[in-house]
């Protein structure tokens, strides 16, 4: 999550533009279907961007800038607050459109923030081509084997999880147990001049970040890359149940929910994205593919090997050198994680590379893997601990039919 938002902030949102969050849920119907259709979610993530791209181009044009291009960045998210499935995209856009100018250069044109009635009609817009999409490949919610469902044990997880209803347990097959204050008084959507909502097609365009403000930006950016358990608002309560507490309460008032420990597990399950489905997707000027994305993205500059250096010092060896510069500009820069020193020191403020006593710099000296040299450096510093190898456990697979007649059921209700 850190890394992600790291990597977006420094390598691709540039730090002079305003950035706007896009986000759009759908109707219940329509998250089960693209639970695990992958296909799916990508047709509906092209309508969406293009929707959005449209509009923004659309009232550049108005303004004077006739060939301007949206940049956008998408993280899909498959978990609502309370751990259910809830396939939904949170996007961010360029507040405004790239435009090439008279020198070759790349500017940024601003747009003004969009207003309630344009949301709507961009959420009625999107509704009409998904449905048109859905409609054009035949799916429907009683069709499985076209929706990515391996197992019907799966299809059933997803139909509890997109419904919040408890798939084990007590439960089973009810509602989820909450906890809270019931009937207080909350604004509904329709109040909210920055959402719109068409037949369950929700469409909120309320955050918009300067990029300037690395650190709201890069805080947003956590938010839209995170994971779906938070493990600080998890807890175990009596009798063997796990209660979940909300980020912010439901308009019910609902601030706790309570799973059992298979139905915890169940809902992780659902969770699960289908097999390499990009979660992170690129668009417009922010796309890898796109032909001045160098002008527009931050640009790193790649470390020169030293081979290099010294041949460029070297008179007797230009032509080298020219050769090595054309390969080192054409050579592809893979994108490297960020190091766990500088991760800690970004994310929680924490320098590992400083000494706690004196506050000088720490460097590596050697790297000890003979375990012996290892002990005996342990040892000269107090710090040695016992380390007592695991028992290796041999587990027995089910018994056979007819076998351990006299054992007790566990599968029971009394279990």
């Amino acid at each position: 999550m850190n890394d992600e938002a790291a990597h977006v902030v420094d390598h691709v949102l540039p730090p002079d533009v305003p950035v706007r969050q896009w986000v759009l849920s759908f109707p219940y119907k329509l998250r089960y279907l693209m639970a695990h259709d992958s296909k799916l979610t990508n047709k509906i993530l092209s309508v969406f961007v293009r929707v959005i791209g449209s509009y923004l181009k659309a009232r550049a044009k108005k303004s004077g800038v006739i060939k301007g291009v949206p940049g956008s960045v998408t993280f899909i998210q498959r978990f609502g607050s309370a751990l259910n499935l809830n396939v939904h995209f949170h996007t961010i856009f360029a507040d405004g459109v790239f435009h090439k100018n008279a020198d070759g250069g790349v500017e940024f044109f601003r747009l003004p923030q969009p207003r309630q009635e344009e949301l709507y009609f961009l959420a009625a817009k999107i509704q009409f081509k998904v449905l048109k999409v859905i409609d054009k490949l035949g799916l429907n919610d009683d069709d499985q084997d076209q929706m990515g469902f391996d197992e019907d044990w799966l299809k059933a997880l997803a139909t509890m999880s997109i419904s919040n209803k408890a798939a084990y347990g007590e439960r089973a097959g009810g509602n989820l147990k909450r906890y809270g204050i019931k009937k207080i008084e909350v604004d509904p959507e329709d109040n909210d001049p920055y959402s719109a909502n068409v037949g369950g097609f929700s469409l909120n365009a309320r955050v918009c970040i300067w990029g300037k403000d690395k650190t709201k930006l890069e805080k947003l950016i956590r938010y839209m890359a995170r994971g779906p358990v938070a493990t600080e608002r998890l807890s175990e309560c009596f009798p063997n149940t796990l209660l979940y507490k909300m980020k912010t309460p439901w308009r019910d008032g609902t601030t706790h929910v309570s799973f059992s420990y298979l139905d915890f597990i169940a809902r992780l399950v659902s969770l699960i994205p289908p097999p390499k489905m990009n979660m992170v997707r690129y668009h417009g000027a922010f796309a890898p593919n796109f032909k001045d994305r160098g002008l527009v993205v931050p640009q790193t500059k790649p470390a020169t090997p030293a081979s290099v250096e010294s041949a460029s010092k070297s008179e007797d060896t230009s032509h080298s050198v020219d050769c090595a510069a054309v390969m080192l500009q054409k050579k592809r820069v893979r994108r490297e994680r960020m190091r766990w020193s500088e991760m800690l020191k970004r994310t929680f403020e924490i320098d590992v590379t400083v000494c706690p006593d004196c506050k000088g710099r720490l460097e590596q000296i050697a790297v000890i893997k003979d375990p012996v040299a290892a002990a005996a450096i342990l040892e000269s510093l107090h710090e040695i601990s016992v380390f007592r190898p695991l028992d290796i456990v041999r587990e027995r697979g089910p018994p056979e039919e007819g076998e351990f007649h006299d054992e007790f059921d566990q599968r029971g209700p009394s279990w």
